[in-house]
């Protein structure tokens, strides 16, 4: 009795997800600034997949993607042609990139129903982060993995565009500490290595589809 129990309950909420799921749609772009604590400042862009539950509130899923690239070179000659052009030897000693990848579940809370209004928003995921150094001085290559638990807080504006399309502005405070490397010392007392990815950002992009 039990079991058939739990089977019918498993049916219901599996039909529910399904249901759930197939209501979530691409609903807006995001691409903005950035400013993590520890690593350099850069582009962060992101894609909304939500559904709408009533007329104030959405729920859904938000990939985002930051990525950063850095060169460090120095000029080891500089010459002058008799035309004033102005001509300089560049060596490059360091190239690394830094992309990080944050997946999370979200709500999106709209404060009214005009063209113009206010939302809030906050996500709970997955954060990935890939290093990539290449110190070509000391002809030296490292790759680094970092990952864990982050959250996102933020809120703004949205003016609606057209019929279906609306233009949001918003300013978030984005939370991540990721590690790797975890590991025990000779103590047995856990160690690993981590960065803190958590700061401001500010962003603009388009919603669409919510009409």
């Amino acid at each position: 009795m039990r079991t058939r129990l739990f089977l019918v309950l498993a049916a219901i909420l599996m039909s529910n997800v399904a249901n759930g799921l197939a209501q979530v749609r691409p609903t807006g772009i995001r691409l903005g600034y950035l400013d993590p604590k520890g690593s350099q400042a850069g582009l962060i862009l992101g894609l909304d997949l939500t559904a709408q539950v009533d007329e104030t509130v959405e729920l859904g899923v938000t990939i985002n993607g930051f990525r950063k690239s850095y060169e460090k070179t120095t000029t080891i000659a500089q010459q002058v042609s008799a035309g004033g052009l102005i001509e300089k030897q560049v060596q490059q000693e360091l190239a690394f990139t830094t992309f990080f990848l944050p997946i999370m579940a979200e709500a999106i809370v709209h404060f009214g129903q005009e063209d113009f209004h206010f939302f809030a928003n906050g996500g709970l995921g997955y954060e990935m982060l890939w290093n990539n150094e290449n110190n070509l001085a000391q002809q030296k290559r490292e790759r680094r993995y970092y990952s864990g638990f982050m959250w996102l807080a933020g809120g703004g504006f949205q003016q609606r565009l057209g019929s279906r399309s609306a233009f949001i502005g918003e300013v978030f405070y984005h939370n991540a500490t990721v590690k790797r490397n975890q590991t025990k010392n000779t103590e047995g007392l856990p160690v690993w290595s981590q960065v803190d990815l958590s700061g401001l950002g500010f962003r603009g992009g388009l919603r669409f589809g919510l009409w």
